[in-house]
């Protein structure tokens, strides 16, 4: 009985570590919207396939199934600020219409949960999503591009120091 004190103490610092470590990931944050709260996670890092009316291939970072069967994307983001880009929301409409190809219902918004490199704090921001005509344009949009077809618009930003066609960008707008 005369480690009980030891075996507490350990106890004790073994709990604060935890804690500690939950609180710096963003696990104890309540940053899960309502709407996925009452869900849960159907899907997680999974592609998509499709090959009609284009082959396209799609890996959804999360999907919810909500109580009433309809499927919401989730995309992780980490980011200086808690800000939706245009990308963003044409990702998750697109994530969303592979769904539907696939034969699950979705709903007609997604989130986008970002994470501030700044301050830590984890939230969810909810997006209204684009229809599949709007899909299939960007789709065919992207293989006319890459088919030299039509030619890319530079984009302003820092966006373009990472994207993987950014040489097709710069050699067909000098």
């Amino acid at each position: 009985m005369s480690n009980l004190p030891s075996y507490i103490l350990f106890g004790l610092a073994l709990a604060l570590a935890v804690w500690t470590f939950m609180v710096w990931r963003g696990f104890t944050q309540n940053w899960l919207p309502s709407e996925l709260a009452a869900g849960k996670v159907a899907q997680v890092e999974r592609n998509l396939f499709i090959n009609a009316p284009f082959p396209v291939v799609g890996r959804p970072d999360q999907v919810y199934r909500l109580p009433d069967g309809l499927h919401v994307p989730l995309e992780n983001k980490n980011r200086d600020a808690h800000r939706v880009y245009e990308t963003d929301i044409a990702q998750l409409s697109l994530q969303a219409w592979l769904l539907r190809l696939n034969g699950l219902e979705t709903a007609p918004f997604g989130f986008v949960a970002i994470n501030n490199r700044k301050t830590r704090e984890r939230r969810a921001i909810r997006v209204e999503l684009r229809d599949d005509a709007y899909c299939e344009q960007l789709v065919a949009r992207y293989i006319d591009i890459t088919e030299r077809r039509a030619k890319a618009r530079r984009s302003r930003g820092r966006k373009c120091n990472t994207c993987g066609h950014r040489s097709e960008c710069f050699s067909l707008n000098p």
